[in-house]
């Protein structure tokens, strides 16, 4: 009988101690799953910024991180570009005539600048045809002067939108077609 009663108390000890191995191990998962989320990096950009916000004045340093990523996903998204109606104007120079036809797109920002001048397409048209008209034949003719054309129209056409940043609004302007005859 006094094997029965030792017995009895070393089969709960073994049992208690099962039980603890089983919920380290559990511990030890949950542990290291929280771990593994936290090293994987956290892809939502609102809780980088609640926990940067959080964090000490000290941990300042990270945030210029965070914004160049911030600046790169702004660079990653596709090009925005707007076609306009085909432009044809008569260039004068004196005893010199010509006919300038060209076909312009307009690289924008984004979508809401895109937006916005489809609203004011009829007036950038006619900005864009007195402006056009007013060039030189010889002008028009010569290859090298037809990047400063393009900027020249870019500025003409933040002005109407509005817009003065050098990265807002209209970014370039690209001659798709241009013949002087």
């Amino acid at each position: 009988m006094a094997e029965a009663k030792s017995d009895a108390p070393k089969g709960k000890k073994n049992f208690l101690l099962i039980i603890v191995i089983v919920l380290l191990l559990v511990l030890l998962l949950v542990v290291g799953g929280v771990a593994a989320f936290l090293l994987m990096g956290n892809k939502d950009a609102s809780v980088d910024e609640a926990v940067a916000e959080a964090a000490p004045h000290g941990q300042e340093a990270a945030k210029p991180e965070k914004k160049k990523k911030k600046e790169e996903k702004k660079d990653a998204h596709p090009p925005v570009f707007e076609k306009l109606q085909q432009v044809t104007v008569n260039l004068s120079n004196g005893d010199q005539s010509a006919v300038l036809q060209t076909d312009i797109s307009l690289e924008v920002a984004d979508s809401e600048t895109s937006e916005k001048v489809k609203q004011y397409l009829p007036k950038i048209q006619g900005q864009i045809n007195l402006f056009l008209s007013a060039q030189k034949p010889d002008d028009a003719r010569d290859v090298s002067k037809r990047d400063k054309l393009g900027k020249d129209i870019r500025k003409l056409v933040n002005k109407i939108l509005g817009v003065e940043g050098e990265d807002e609004g209209v970014l370039s302007v690209n001659f798709t077609t241009f013949i002087v005859q």
